[in-house]
Parts: structure tokens; sequence; C-alpha cells
């Protein structure tokens, strides 16, 4: 979707997701550090650049703070657009790339997330600082995953807990 069609979807109130273009990336994360250029998550950065806060279809005129659960669209590692989630929904069926949840099960075809709600386990997903006997309910987790929603990467964070 180009860039005047997205701005249009935003104007309009249509969610994130729905507006969400093929060149950019979906990101469901909590927001670790912000220093007014970058935004800092379990593994990984963007620039802020010109984009604006956005929280229930308006414009959020204050600062975002650590622990602040975050929407945005990436492209070539800037956001687009960042918005600041309100209420918890299952997640797993937006088009996302990369977003950090608690998990709540799993076996071996599965995992249950606490926001994402189930996400199919691939068996050639790429383990990042742990593996598959990390994993126990509560582990905080952040996913990665292929633009047609494939499953490809999973950070356990603090695998010793």
């Amino acid at each position: 979707m180009e860039q005047s069609r997205k701005w249009c979807a935003w104007m309009l109130g249509v969610p994130l997701w729905a507006a969400q273009a093929g060149a950019d990336e979906l990101w469901l994360v909590e927001l670790e550090h912000n220093d007014g250029i970058r935004l800092q998550f379990q593994g990984a950065e963007v620039e802020q650049g010109s984009a604006a806060v956005w929280r229930q279809g308006e414009i959020w005129p204050q600062p975002l703070k650590p622990g602040d659960q975050l929407a945005l669209l990436v492209a070539d590692g800037v956001a687009t657009r960042i918005e600041l989630l309100a209420a918890r929904a299952p997640l797993a069926n937006q088009p996302w790339q990369r977003a950090q949840d608690r998990l709540q099960s799993f076996d071996d075809r599965q995992l249950t997330l606490a926001t994402l709600g189930t996400v199919p386990l691939n068996p050639q997903v790429r383990w990042v600082n742990g593996s598959a006997a990390d994993l126990h309910a509560g582990s905080e987790l952040v996913l990665i995953r292929s633009a047609d929603g494939i499953l490809q990467g999973i950070e356990v964070i603090n695998p010793e807990e």
C-alpha cells in the first residue's frame, strides 16, 4: 500500500494492522528504552524518525515510557507508524513479523501466548538465547516470523529463569 493510501486509512481510524503495507513489518513489542531518537526492545531497535505516536485513533501527546505495549510499522529500520496499545486482544492472526509475549503453554505443535494467542511452532525455527528445553509457562519470548506468517525465530529472554 503506498504511503498516501496508508495515511488515508490511518486518518479514517482503520486499525494499524489493517493498514499494513507489504514493504513494512508489523512489530508488537514492549518498549525498554526511548532516547527520543531510537526505540529499543528486547534484541532490536528502530529509529523513531518523524512517526507520531497514536492511541485509539488520536495522536498521543505524552512521551513513550518503558513498559509501553506498542504496535509499530517498520520500514528499513525506521518506524513509519507507532501505536500505543490500549487493550489486549488475540493478535496471532494479524500480520506481525516481530512480537514479544509471555508463554502460557506449549507442546510440539504450538505455543500459546498471553497476548498473541496460539502460534504454530515450525520445526525449523531458529532458537536464540535458549532452546525448547528452556520453555516453561511464564517464559518471556520474542518471536520473529516471515511475511507469510511462518515462525522463523524464537528468542528466550532470560532462559535461566
